[in-house]
């Protein structure tokens, strides 16, 4: 898979996590990302990619865990080891 296609991924997933908290552009950019508006407009489109502490932040924000982010896993939930075999 294209990078370009993990950071729409990433975008999309958290843009649909924010979507679902009833959280603003805005105010994720201010809370979570710490950065402005317009940037964290960018980031959500898939057009800058997410930086690893944007996925942590967000993963916090929203508890969920960083290989749903990623695209690791299908499941958003913490500490899921969906797929992973020992």
């Amino acid at each position: 898979m294209p990078n370009r296609t993990i950071d729409k991924l990433m975008a999309d997933r958290v843009d649909r996590l924010r979507r679902q908290a009833n959280m603003t552009q805005q105010r994720y950019a201010a809370e979570v990302l710490h950065c402005s508006q317009g940037t964290a407009s960018t980031k959500l489109a898939g057009k800058t990619r997410m930086s690893s502490s944007d996925v942590l932040n967000s993963a916090k924000a929203f508890n969920v865990s960083t290989d749903y982010i990623y695209g690791l896993s299908d499941s958003p939930e913490p500490g899921c080891q969906e797929g992973v075999t020992a």
